[in-house]
Formats: C-alpha cells, structure tokens, sequence
C-alpha cells in the first residue's frame, strides 16, 4: 500500500505540508530540503506535489544525513539518482532492498544478495523508513471493535 501511487488510474499527490509532516520537518527545515535536493523544487509558480517516490528519497537522505551527522547538501550530488531510484521502483521491492550510495561516483543501486558494494559506500535498510513513512501517512488505528469469530447465518422463518 502506498508504493505504487497510482491507483484505478488516479495518480496519488503530496502536498509540501503532507511531505512537512511525514518526515517530521519544521519550515527551516523544509526549506533546506529543498535547497539540497534539487528534485524538490518542482513546478515553479504552483503549489508543489510529490509521489511516494519523493517522499521515499527524502527519507533516505534524511536517515543518512541524521544517522552520519553530515549536512544535506552533501547528497545533493546523489539527489537525482536517489529519486529516480525511488520513483521508478515499488514499495513493497524497496522494503526487500537496500539502497547502496557509492559517494565517490555519485552513483545509487539497490543491494541484492550477489550484488558487489564499492570498497567505501553507504548502505541504506529501506524497510524501516517505509514502514514507518506508512505509518505517517495512513495514521491508522486498530479496530475498537473486533470482527466476528463466526460467519453471520441467516435464519430461516419469518414473523408471523
């Protein structure tokens, strides 16, 4: 859910807001986003929507620039092939992989199990930042009240 966003041939949009709140950003902070990553400056003049995969390739950089204590801007080099990578493949792919960001060749592919890293790369566990960005996004609670153990029967007679 949520990994392919077009649905019935509707094509599921975030707002800059949405995006704000998924990623736990304040404005600042949104604005150095996109001042970093290029990719997040879409459609000047209007109000800017993003796709799953945008939201996906903030996450990253946001987990690895928080995890490594490095500032945004040094992924801005990387910012094209990290979106692309995540607009172009699915959610639920994304959640069996991991992203390898080869620094020196401004280079990202996905990690399989025979694939080779470069000697000095950074390694990015999907699965975590999905489930939680799902999580953000769809803000649902369990069931209060639980379905029926049983089948319902009907019950043959009537009123008299």
């Amino acid at each position: 859910m949520l990994g392919n966003t077009k649905r019935c041939g509707v094509t599921i949009l975030f707002t800059s807001g949405q995006m704000m709140t998924a990623l736990g950003l304040t404005k600042q902070q949104w604005r150095t986003y996109r001042a970093a990553l290029p990719e997040l400056n879409k459609e000047a003049g209007r109000a800017a929507c993003f796709g799953a995969g945008d939201l996906l390739a903030a996450s990253v950089a946001q987990a690895v620039c928080e995890t490594l204590g490095c500032p945004l801007s040094k992924l801005t080099p990387l910012s094209a092939a990290i979106f692309k990578l995540c607009d172009e493949t699915s959610w639920p792919y994304l959640e069996r992989s991991h992203a390898v960001l080869d620094m020196p060749s401004a280079k990202v592919a996905l990690l399989t199990e025979s694939a080779t890293t470069p000697s000095i790369s950074i390694c990015v566990a999907l699965d975590p930042l999905i489930v939680r960005l799902r999580k953000a996004l769809l803000n649902v609670e369990p069931d209060q009240q639980p379905s029926l153990a049983f089948p319902p029967v009907m019950v043959a007679g009537g009123r008299q």
